[in-house]
């Protein structure tokens, strides 16, 4: 996957860069029942932890997971996904890490494969979050995806 150069998101900025991200993002967000949908079209007047609802709802349940479970993805989007993610990580704002530690890295622990194309696919500092993560919360999960890699050519 080519690599771009991805900016920080800022907070007030989310919504409007997931957007622009995503072009089918705005069929996704008429979708989502109220009072979230409002709260998300009113960012970023909405609290922090509206975060933690518009990762779920709006970005990983319907983008960013289905794309990790399927091979082939989709490579326009799934790059687009990550660029979104990539952008979160390099805003240091601590609402920002603790809602992509929660409601994004987390998610990838559903399964070995959907963790190794997330490792595969993350640009480099959301990609060190989770493997921090993984180190420090989940060693025997980040010990067991590199079992029997040795013995591969």
């Amino acid at each position: 996957m080519e690599k771009t150069h991805v900016e920080k998101i800022e907070f007030a900025d989310i919504v409007q860069v997931y957007l622009r991200t995503l072009p089918q993002a705005a069929d996704v967000l008429r979708e989502i029942p109220e009072p979230q949908r409002s709260s998300f079209e009113a960012w970023p007047d909405g609290e922090v932890s509206d975060l933690f609802d518009f990762l779920p709802m709006a970005f990983m349940r319907p983008f960013l997971m289905p794309l990790l479970r399927e091979e082939p993805a989709d490579r326009a989007t799934l790059t687009a996904c990550v660029e979104f993610v990539e952008g979160l990580a390099r805003n240091p704002d601590s609402h920002i890490q603790n809602a992509l530690h929660f409601e994004v890295y987390e998610q990838f622990l559903e399964g070995r494969e959907v963790l190794l194309r997330a490792l595969r696919y993350l640009g480099p500092v959301a990609g060190d979050a989770l493997r921090t993560m993984l180190e420090k919360s989940y060693p025997a999960t980040l010990a067991s995806l590199t079992e029997g890699q040795e013995d591969r050519p």
